[in-house]
């Protein structure tokens, strides 16, 4: 064999061979055309040379194989490109399927898309039990897959219905794949190769295959073709967005032609290779890749070194102390309000329920990390100190110069605000250059971009960004204007939604709109969710300062003591939390429901694109693909469009060929 650049390769005395993926110049064992050439090479030769097991594993410390690197998928955009890297990844893939000898998957970190081919492809799958261990197809959701053969070997295992129900899901830690039969055994990180020794030991000693695949049953209740056409009618119903509705209809058509033949493989890779050169996917691929490039070269700042002081324990506060906790750092927490602190540690046992109920030592660590602090003694000696309380300008710019009068001379001050520009809320400071503002978006975007805006004379820059990429952030820097950015563009979004509501038509209607539009975010379900007060604070703020009217319908709401989800009513009525919907809605069952539709999406996109123009032409944030990609991530434009801005140049140069054929 050669030597390999991605992969070193090790043979004991026991004649197992070792196979560790290293992939250069990536983090997390991306598979580029290269490593999976070499790997190919490594798993032909093996055949047939009297083995007793192939154990693959990764070199990497938080990932085994994070799918397929994403500059390789950028330059697969033509048809023969997709084609050749799909296919090739179905020859390994087949290669290690049919290796005579037991081969383990040993798993130690995130294992998506493409890597759970690989794995699915091998005799046994041992992940290690530890909270980077994570399982999905989320490349699915993106409109695409890698086509290496994974997603037929595994309806064969499951069925059909049981592997789409297993790729839609979004990911699942080590222990709920062991439930689902998605691996076979979880050990821990010390003991990985111990375990895989003895199961090829075992293996061999009993001269026959293990039956560790066992509990994967292949039951369709229905006859295959019916299964099928209920399968499709299910997904053409679903709220999934159109490009996940694509690729899944993609493995649907598969299926049905090749069943779980071997021909369904081949076919698999054929089919990605159509989704992959569609415009829609490059659309998120170049978003993905906007996004990849945020602070790669900030050092994240190392936990322990400073303490961090949080004034005010509100949704943005908790939210703030619960991030500093889980990346290691010391927090104190005040408020003024006893019942905003009463809030903090039941929402903490909530999250660490849902994340951290398999690793009891992360969750300790996590609740030692946070001090409630009563008497907000902790400001004193506090190195970071967080302004997370309420959007009033007045409150706020009080606040902030008591907060400048009382700490350390070297410590430096963030505040959360959304919509305040900075030199209103710091007028009262003696020094307002170490004021800058440190906006996560909500919690409710479960985004990790946080916009950052600085004094012009702030010397803080660097040691921002690097608090914010230790907290796992990822920061852009914006203008200081009012609503930075994306604040901005989602109240023009949420703005405009309830004027057309004011004109007429139902909450229900347009938010149904939406979804059909693929907007991420409906938007009365997001306003009732965020709050009805919090959205009119916000708007009123921006309403002053951009010179546009704040709809009735918030301030009426508002006025009737209507809170939104949180109080059982907003837009909708909620019972135990779930939304009510009303029985009958005129506006979705009128003849000129077709043209109203028209209309809602039109005044949207028109309205978030002339949103975006407007703050290109201000210079909010440093280009138009920084604009887009907030506006996806925020205001959930439909990424398949490519954001507002790289929508209108698809618009006008669509415009621009059909006057050329015309002429």
């Amino acid at each position: 064999m050669s030597n390999f650049k991605n992969i070193s390769i090790v043979r004991t005395k026991n004649d197992i061979i070792w196979i560790s993926i290293d992939a250069q110049n990536n983090n997390n064992n991306a598979l580029t055309m290269e490593l999976l050439k070499e790997l190919k090479e490594i798993i032909v030769n093996i055949k047939g040379k009297g083995f007793k097991g192939v154990v693959i594993s990764s070199a990497k410390p938080k990932d085994y194989i994070a799918g397929t690197d994403l500059d390789t998928l950028l330059s697969l955009n033509s048809e023969k490109k997709a084609d050749i890297f799909a296919s090739l990844g179905n020859q390994v893939c087949r290669h290690l399927k049919n290796i005579d000898c037991t081969t383990i998957a040993l798993i130690n970190g995130n294992c998506c898309n493409a890597g759970l081919d690989i794995i699915l492809s091998c005799d046994i799958r041992i992940a290690c039990d530890t909270p980077n261990t994570r399982f999905s197809y989320q490349d699915i959701s993106q409109g695409h897959y890698a086509g290496f053969g994974g997603i037929s070997h595994l309806i064969k295992l499951k069925g059909l219905t049981n592997a789409l129900e297993i790729i839609s899901h979004k990911s699942y830690l080590a222990p709920e794949a062991l439930n689902i039969g998605l691996i076979d055994y979880i050990v821990p990180e010390y003991k990985t190769h111990q375990a895989a020794e003895y199961l090829i030991a075992e293996v061999n000693k009993a001269q026959k295959g293990i039956s560790h695949l066992k509990s994967w049953k292949n039951k369709t209740l229905l006859p295959h073709k019916l299964s099928a056409y209920f399968i499709a009618q299910k997904v053409k119903k679903s709220t999934l967005k159109s490009s996940e509705k694509n690729a899944i209809n993609s493995i649907i058509t598969t299926w049905k032609t090749f069943r779980t033949t071997p021909d369904a493989a081949h076919d698999e890779a054929s089919s990605a290779t159509q989704l992959l050169i569609s415009d829609s996917v490059q659309n998120h691929l170049k978003i993905k890749k906007r996004y990849q490039q945020l602070d790669q070269d900030i050092i994240a700042t190392k936990a322990h070194t400073q303490h961090i002081h949080i004034v005010g324990c509100g949704i943005m506060g908790r939210y703030i102390a619960r991030l500093c906790a889980e990346n290691g750092f010391l927090i104190s927490i005040y408020d003024t309000r006893q019942s905003a602190l009463e809030q903090l540690l039941p929402e903490l046992y909530d999250y660490l329920d849902k994340h951290y109920y398999h690793f009891p030592e992360q969750r300790q660590k996590l609740l030692d990390n946070i001090i409630i602090d009563i008497d907000n003694t902790g400001l004193n000696n506090a190195d970071i100190i967080i302004e997370a309380t309420p959007e009033d300008k007045h409150a706020k710019a009080s606040l902030l110069h008591d907060i400048d009068q009382q700490i350390k001379p070297e410590a430096i001050i963030l505040s959360t605000t959304a919509c305040l520009p900075l030199d209103e809320i710091s007028k009262d400071m003696q020094t307002p250059q170490r004021l800058a503002t440190f906006n996560p978006y909500h919690p409710l975007f479960n985004s990790d971009i946080i916009e950052i805006s600085l004094h012009p004379n702030s010397p803080h820059k660097d040691l921002i960004k690097s608090f914010a990429k230790a907290l796992q952030l990822k920061t852009i820097q914006v203008k200081s204007k009012a609503g930075y950015l994306g604040t901005r563009l989602l109240m023009t979004y949420l703005n405009e939604s309830m004027l057309i509501h004011q004109s007429g038509i139902s909450a229900r209607a347009i938010d149904t709109q939406t979804s059909n539009i693929d907007m991420n975010y409906a938007p009365f379900d997001l306003i009732d969710s965020i709050g009805i007060k919090e959205c009119l604070t916000v708007a009123e703020a921006l309403a002053d300062r951009l010179a546009y009217d704040v709809p009735s319908i918030l301030i009426q709401k508002n006025e009737q003591g209507l809170k939104g989800k949180k109080s059982a009513a907003g837009f909708y009525r909620y019972k135990n939390g779930k939304k009510q919907h009303p029985l009958f809605d005129k506006t979705l069952n009128t003849p000129s429901w077709k043209t109203k539709r028209q209309e809602i999406e039109k005044r949207l996109i028109e309205k978030m694109i002339n949103e975006a123009r407007a703050c290109l032409q201000e210079d909010i944030a440093e280009s138009k693909e920084l604009i887009d990609l907030i506006a996806i991530i925020i205001t959930g434009f439909p990424i398949e469009k490519g954001g507002p801005l790289s929508y209108l140049e698809q618009l006008q140069t669509l415009a621009t060929t059909e006057n050329n054929i015309k002429n």
